[in-house]
């Protein structure tokens, strides 16, 4: 692998496990969204939801660089997302999940019309379970359960400033 990989895509929809499997099986290195720097090593495969808004400018930064879009089933990302309650403690209308995940496979269909079709290739989730490292019963998983030394559930971990900030 002499390239980094972005693996993004709607939160929820399994870039880590992904990004896990694809380090493992290429050599490459493992990179959290939350350790995420430039330079990257050419072996980096990034796991980061976040950057899903910047993979026009990453496109142009990395110009060596593959992005991973992550597919799951769109109402399989809604429950996730209201299992852990995701955003829940700053933003409970009941249209929000589904418009998000509307919005973030609208974003990557242009993104997929933008970039060149070498610079890109999807991974869907489903065909992720078949692979050693995957974890079939995630009913216990919660939004930052990767962290050492952190509690689990959304509202022990979450940034009080942050959501502060957005409240106004």
């Amino acid at each position: 692998m002499t390239h980094p990989i972005i693996v993004t895509g709607p939160q929820r929809a399994g870039s880590r496990i992904a990004a896990h499997m694809l380090a493992s099986d290429l050599g490459g290195v493992f990179v959290d969204e939350l350790e995420y720097q430039l330079p990257l090593p050419d072996n980096a495969v990034v796991q980061a939801p976040f950057l899903l808004k910047a993979v026009v400018e990453l496109s142009f930064l990395l110009p060596d660089a593959k992005f991973a879009f992550m597919y799951r089933n769109s109402m399989d990302i809604v429950a996730s997302m209201e299992r852990v309650e995701w955003y829940g403690d700053y933003c409970d209308d009941p249209n929000f999940y589904t418009s998000y995940v509307k919005h973030c496979y609208e974003y990557i269909d242009l993104l997929k019309r933008t970039l060149q079709p070498d610079r890109w290739f999807d991974i869907q989730y489903e065909s992720l379970s078949t692979h050693p490292m995957f974890v079939k019963n995630r009913t216990g998983f919660t939004v930052k359960q990767h962290l050492p030394n952190v509690p689990h559930g959304p509202k022990l971990w979450r940034n009080d400033e942050y959501i502060r900030s957005t409240k106004g």
